[in-house]
Formats: structure tokens, sequence, C-alpha cells
């Protein structure tokens, strides 16, 4: 199974005064974020509002990618359901007819509700199954603790060796947490894909192993990429600074409170002249006043 590797940017989903999603800006971005150095995308995460779209948005969305950048990069495709059956895998079929090359499957809100201490057995048979039913590779998530979707390490492991499995978007903070997961996993499967999650703590993910990261961030690709190459070539003075530089961006945007953190990406690039609005669909609203106002003060900061 190919591993994939660099950084994916969860592409977001531009719109119109209307909030209809303008679908040639969306691939003149992904030309733009190739060109800057993108090894890849995923789309339909949360950052592009994957909730929100219809199923014929999604499926443009992944087309519109595929046709602006060819065959060049691989292509996510998120997917949020609550139960696997028809539906589920239709789903997955349609991503990969309309060009993805995985399917990264966000965990049902069920599994918040005590599955992974009372019925651990069943989340691996759910993931099973669902491998089974895809097409195309399936990665799977790793959330950070208070979303309550944080798995056991027994359960990732379990997951991480199922047919058909072919990486992880980890998204913990903890910088303890991550490498003992990480490790455990590469225990397991040395071929596995593991992505860092956490746009504000990419320094630590990528000195620990992380094969590439998919974030909202990295967006912006080139700090995010300037980051994770420094590191790659063992340039401890570099990649620290890399960090230092990046930290503005990303605590501007992903601070708190999180509720806001797609309406503040949408703003930045909307400032940065990357998409023609920040509009985002309900229930997310624009970023706040004083929210633009500081990114407007450390934008310039990361433009050609």
């Amino acid at each position: 199974m190919k591993k994939f590797r660099g950084v994916f940017p969860a592409i977001v989903a531009p719109q119109d005064d209307k909030n209809e999603i303008l679908f040639d800006v969306m691939g003149d971005l992904a030309k733009r974020q190739v060109a800057d150095g993108a090894g890849g995308f995923l789309v339909n995460g949360h950052t592009g509002e994957l909730s929100l779209l219809s199923g014929d948005e999604r499926r443009e969305a992944i087309k519109t990618v595929r046709a602006a950048v060819g065959g060049a990069v691989p292509i996510l495709a998120g997917i949020h359901t609550q139960g696997l059956g028809r539906k589920f895998a239709a789903q997955c079929e349609s991503a990969a007819e309309c060009g993805a090359d995985a399917i990264l499957m966000f965990s049902p809100f069920s599994f918040a509700r005590g599955a992974f201490q009372y019925a651990p057995e069943a989340v691996v048979d759910y993931y099973r199954q669902a491998a089974a039913l895809t097409p195309i590779p399936l990665w799977f998530m790793q959330y950070r603790p208070q979303t309550n979707l944080m798995m056991p390490r027994h359960v990732l492991k379990q997951i991480a060796v199922l047919p058909n499995i072919g990486g992880i978007k980890q998204e913990v903070e903890d910088d303890i947490e991550y490498e003992r997961d990480l490790v455990a996993l590469r225990q397991v499967n040395p071929d596995l894909t593991v992505f860092a999650a956490t746009d504000c703590g990419l320094f630590g993910n990528y000195a620990l192993g992380a094969d590439g990261c998919t974030i909202g961030l990295a967006n912006f690709v080139k700090p995010v990429k300037k980051l994770q190459d420094a590191v790659w070539a063992n340039d401890l003075k570099a990649a620290r600074q890399a960090s230092l530089d990046l930290m503005p961006l990303s605590d501007a945007i992903y601070g708190r409170p999180s509720y806001r953190w797609s309406s503040r990406l949408k703003y930045a690039l909307h400032a940065a002249g990357f998409i023609p609005t920040a509009n985002i669909r309900t229930p997310l609203f624009p970023a706040r006043a004083e929210e633009r106002k500081a990114i407007d003060a450390i934008l310039s900061a990361y433009l050609d």
C-alpha cells in the first residue's frame, strides 16, 4: 500500500455571497497550493465544511481538485457517517470514482459515549467492516482527549493492522501521548501512514516522526512546508525558527474559541487574496472584528 507523505492542505470550500460553492476558485487554490509544495489534499474535511455540503457538492469538490492537479498528488476524501451499510459504501465508491486515492473516515459521535471503554471489540469490528466496504484504502482518526473520541492505544493497534487500513490522522496535542501512539503504531504496522493534525504542535509531531500533516493551517503551504523540510533535513535550528515563525499565524487562526477556527482561516485566506470572500455556511459564522484585526496585523509575514 502506497504511503502518503508531505503537507496536505485540508482545503476550504470557497463561497459566493449566496453561500454557493465556487468550484473554479477551489481549483485555482489547489493549483496554487501544489505550486507552493503541497504533497496532496484532504478534500471534504471539517475545514472544508464537510457536514454542510450536499452529496453532489462533496463529489464535485473531489472532481474539482483532481481536475486541477491531475495525477500529480494524492487526494484524501473525508466521509462522516454515523453508521455503515449501503450509504457508506456508496459514498466511498463515489469518492473513488471522482478521483480520491483514499478515504478518511471521521468517527461516529456514538463512540464518545463510552465505546472505547466498554465495547472496544465493537469499535475494532466497525473499522474492519468499514475497510472491507471501501474500494480504496481507509484512514481513521485519533482525536484529542477533550472530544471523548480519543482511542486507547490497544484499540489503535488493532485497527492499524486491519486489511485495507492505510493511515491515521493523529490530532492528539500531548507530545508524550503522540509519541507513545506513534511508537505503538510503527511496531504493529511500519507501513501505516501517520499524519500530524495539530495546527499548533507541528514541530513536535514532525520531530517525533510524522510522515506529513493534513491541517487547515496548511492552506498556507509555504510556512508549514518550511518547518517540515527543516525537520526532515535534521536542521534543528532552522526547524525551531520555522516553528516560531509559524506560531503567530497558528495562534491567530487556531486559538480559542475553536468554534470559529474555520471562519478565521477563511478570513485569512480572503485577506491574503487566495479566495474572493470569507463566507461560511451556518451554523458557523464569520470571524469577529477583533479576530480579523489580529489576523491583519500578522498576515503580511506569510505572503510573498
